[in-house]
């Protein structure tokens, strides 16, 4: 009896392991893609020119080969196919600057992103080898922006890609130029630091980035400071953290380890009621003087706001997330909630939301050159939350669509082929049914979206949305998933 029953079990557990192994190796349907065509003339649209803040008259824009070549009130179509704007307003693609992706991207990200008018991406920390189960590297990420290019993949264009993060206090001099040395060697963009980098690695890192050619962004370590930052030349500094810390009276104190002791409630209780104003207005000097880039993520500190908020915790968005990116949202939340415990902590973290955001405004009209990034597994969506609290930080609707676009474009030095509607740039558009110089809302009443001459319409906007929504739910893509981040080898560090 115990010997068949040995058997059964030995089957059972046999049949169990080749149905994981076929959920494995399942493959993943493609996302549903773009017209074919690069080349069309778009009707009865209203352009909104991002520089001056004006919409202009009605008119029809001509893309050949991905690029706009016309723009006139009476173009003929010489065989284009057409797409009736029906009065819409037009802004270019819009750019979210920071973003991670991963192995399943083209499935549970890049989808989303489309859908909300994301058209290009800035990719904040690629694999720390050639190759990964979990991260998207480097290799991957050139295929899809050819693939996308091509009509053959729906994903917005990935225009920087930092490496794998500087991170950890053991972390020498030495080491920090050789990792440098490899990253450059794999053809990355930008060199990412961390917050417990070493002052004396850190400044190993800026040196070797900048004899290589390479931008140092990221974090600012905890032991430098913003304008040692600056001096050294990091190009671009992540999340709303940098000016309340910088900004506080006893920043000092805090860097260099005299406050420790402090709980996160208490430390950030004090950051809040011990500004430093003229210490503030010094730093956003320099920040625009030497043409350093802010990217504040709003986003990120408002979830640690309402951490505590059912309909946040349960937003009805995670419908598009896999069952271990909601545990990572709700974890998270969960965290944050137990750091910051009570009606006391919801006050604390509510202070110091408001603070980096004002902060963030004051910096953009103190000089400092901003741009919109997200940072969040929520893809898409979230960026017009980031828009909307951008305006509340004091920027008009105009500076957050030129932050958004343009300037992206600049960051990158691509203002001339790209960032706004002109003759001669990429034929990025989000066609729209509201004007979003009026109310930056607007800009979530999307029609239609053209990325590089080939369009998105309305129905193939939602298909993608059906699209995301069901590898959401799908069991092989949950087991690809929990695979990928067992076998990867950065699985203990996120």
């Amino acid at each position: 009896m115990m010997v068949k029953l040995g058997r059964f079990l030995a089957i059972c557990l046999s049949l169990f392991s080749l149905g994981l192994i076929a959920l494995v190796v399942w493959p993943s349907a493609p996302a549903p893609l773009p017209d074919r065509s690069d080349s069309r003339i778009v009707r009865n649209v209203r352009i909104v020119d991002v520089l001056s803040g004006k919409v202009l008259p009605p008119s029809s824009i001509e893309i050949r080969g991905g690029v706009i070549s016309e723009i006139g009130p009476d173009l003929s179509d010489e065989g284009l196919p057409v797409v009736d704007g029906d009065g819409a307003f037009v802004i270019p693609g819009l750019w979210d600057m920071h973003v991670h992706t991963f192995q399943n991207s083209p499935q549970a990200h890049f989808p989303l992103w489309i859908a909300n008018g994301v058209t290009a991406v800035r990719d904040m920390m690629d694999c720390p080898g050639v190759e990964d189960s979990l991260i998207a590297c480097h290799a991957d990420k050139r295929a899809w922006n050819a693939a996308s290019a091509g009509g053959r993949l729906t994903a917005p264009r990935i225009v920087e890609t930092a490496s794998y993060y500087l991170e950890g206090e053991d972390v020498t001099p030495s080491q920090a130029r050789s990792r440098i040395a490899e990253y450059d060697t794999r053809g990355l963009n930008a060199i990412k630091v961390y917050n417990r980098l070493p002052r004396a690695s850190y400044l190993a890192a800026a040196q070797e980035a900048e004899r290589r050619g390479l931008r140092l962004v990221g974090h600012l370590p905890k032991e430098v400071g913003l304008i040692e930052a600056i001096e050294a030349g990091q190009t671009s500094f992540e999340h709303a953290h940098l000016l309340p810390r910088h900004c506080f009276a006893r920043a000092d104190d805090w860097r260099e380890g005299r406050l420790d002791a402090m709980t996160p409630m208490e430390r950030d209780r004090a950051i809040v009621a011990e500004y430093g104003a003229a210490r503030c207005t010094s730093a956003i000097e320099t920040m625009a003087q030497k043409g350093v880039w802010y990217v504040p993520t709003l986003v990120t500190r408002e979830e640690g706001m309402r951490a505590d908020e059912p309909e946040f915790v349960d937003d009805a968005r995670l419908a598009y997330l896999d069952p271990l990116s909601k545990w990572a949202w709700s974890d998270d939340l969960s965290a944050t909630r137990s750091a910051y415990a009570g009606p006391e902590g919801q006050e604390v973290l509510t202070a110091y939301f408001e603070h980096a955001r004002d902060l963030s405004g004051q910096a953009y009209k103190g000089g400092a050159n901003l741009l919109v990034g997200t940072d969040t597994i929520l893809g898409g969506f979230r960026y017009h939350d980031e828009m909307a609290h951008l305006v509340r930080a004091g920027l008009s609707p105009t500076e957050v669509l030129r932050a958004a676009t343009y300037d992206a474009a600049r960051y990158v030095g691509e203002e001339g082929v790209a960032g706004s509607i002109a003759v001669g740039k990429r034929a990025d558009l989000v066609l729209l049914g509201a004007n979003p110089l009026t109310d930056i809302a607007n800009t979530r009443s999307i029609r239609a979206v053209v990325q590089g001459g080939r369009l998105y319409d309305r129905a193939r906007l939602d298909e993608l949305l059906d699209y995301a929504r069901g590898q959401a739910k799908a069991p092989h893509n949950w087991v690809k998933l929990v695979w990928g981040f067992v076998r990867s080898s950065v699985n203990g560090d996120l």
